[in-house]
């Protein structure tokens, strides 16, 4: 008999760990108050008093914007004119990078990797995806019928370059193309950050495969706002110039995160190669997605980023109030890592950004610490490998104990297993 789905589409129930997790805490709070419950599981930014993270540069920048350019479509389905300059101004030319980018506009970043994916990949071809990566990325695949391929992470301290490599050649030998994610900087849920030779390494990595076939790098740089590096950092985007013709790069923008308006669903592709045919192309195709999936992405907060960016005074602002809370953002993490190292709690390399992840390999061990930490009013998400930490959302005063106590917990579910 027939049913009202395609057989194609994923029709099960959608299991979301991070909306599970912060659900959970809700409920946790409703019933005991927000002083006993440690919420690490959302990653959004809450200040110390437990209130969601809003930029008053933002927010102000918005609500000066008329009302009916707020209700107004954008003037063009690639985005509106002053978000795409102020995209390439925000990434590239604040840093002194000077490079040809077409930008199209996305609901968030998520808008970003979906359209990558769809534009790239024909049904029952694969991605290339990190073993320990951000859960949604699983789901995007399954959307477009899409297998997925993993490369190791981590080897050790470092960004495993050598199974990167591997994976990479292997799906490039079996299907003449490669679209490969990497999550950079501030990895989620990690908090890693390439080190500079690991992305170099990485770059030539994926040029000489390009000999073989087209390659897509699929940067996703969601939390670039929240690198110590700053423009250091933006100026790695100088090198993407000069790779070859048979290698396109698309960075996920999520300007959302970066103005902490992540309700308003504004991100964006911005399309990089040598190929100009091919770059044409790739954005053409990314505009058809635009028009036959969401049209246009909200004006306000396309308008509100583009006066951000290209107003020296309110970037100023902008720059001096993200100063403040990353600071703040430092010095939590501060607080749970060297507690983590004092009592010998296993995270994976961390480096800066919204999250760290407790390394547990034991499945069955992670499982149980998962649930007994939400008995005891601690909710983290359970990821592959280990449960992720929102540090982002927990108040300074809470990490202190709080790595001795998950330590303790962890022993005692050992203990049990032992027994």
């Amino acid at each position: 008999m027939k049913q009202f789905v395609s057989d194609k589409v994923h029709d099960q129930p959608i299991v979301d760990m991070v909306f599970e997790a912060s659900q959970g805490a809700q409920r946790a709070i409703s019933k005991d108050g927000a002083g006993k419950v440690v919420n690490g599981a959302f990653g959004a930014f809450f200040t110390d008093g437990g209130e969601l993270l809003t930029f008053d540069s933002v927010y102000r920048t918005f609500d000066a914007i008329p009302d009916v350019d707020k209700a107004r479509y954008a003037a063009s389905i690639s985005g509106a004119p002053e978000f795409k300059r102020g995209v390439k101004q925000w990434l590239f030319t604040d840093a002194g990078v000077e490079l040809d980018a077409e930008v199209v506009a996305t609901p968030g970043g998520t808008g970003a990797l979906s359209s990558t994916v769809k534009n790239v990949l024909a049904p029952g071809e694969i991605v290339v995806h990190p073993d320990i990566g951000w859960g949604p990325y699983k789901t995007i695949a399954r959307q477009h019928q899409i297998g997925i391929e993993h490369y190791t992470l981590f080897d050790g301290q470092r960004f495993n370059l050598d199974s990167f490599q591997d994976t990479c050649r292997r799906v490039m030998k079996r299907q003449g193309k490669l679209l490969v994610f990497v999550n950079d900087p501030c990895q989620n849920p990690t908090g890693y950050t390439l080190e500079e030779d690991e992305w170099d390494r990485m770059l030539e990595i994926l040029e000489t495969i390009s000999s073989q076939g087209p390659v897509v790098l699929l940067l996703d740089i969601a939390y670039i706002d929240f690198t110590h590096l700053g423009m250091a950092y933006r100026r790695r985007f100088e090198k993407l110039k000069h790779l070859g013709e048979n290698l396109l790069t698309v960075i996920a923008f999520s300007a959302s995160k970066t103005m902490t308006a992540y309700g308003m669903r504004v991100g964006a592709q911005v399309i990089i190669s040598n190929n100009e045919e091919g770059r044409r192309q790739f954005k053409n195709a990314c505009e058809n997605t635009c028009r036959g999936i969401w049209s246009t992405v909200n004006n306000g907060g396309m308008r509100a980023f583009g006066e951000l960016s290209l107003d020296a005074e309110l970037k100023a602002a902008y720059t001096e109030e993200k100063r403040i809370y990353l600071k703040l953002l430092k010095d939590r993490a501060s607080r749970f890592t060297s507690e983590a190292d004092a009592v010998g709690l296993p995270i994976y390399p961390y480096k800066e950004g919204f999250f760290i992840t407790l390394r547990i390999d034991d499945a069955d061990i992670k499982n149980a610490l998962y649930e007994r930490l939400m008995a005891r009013n601690i909710f983290f998400v359970n990821v592959y490998g280990g449960l992720r930490i929102a540090i982002c959302s927990i108040p300074t005063e809470k990490l202190d104990g709080l790595a001795r106590k998950v330590k303790e917990t962890l022993e005692e579910i050992e203990s049990e297993q032992q027994s």
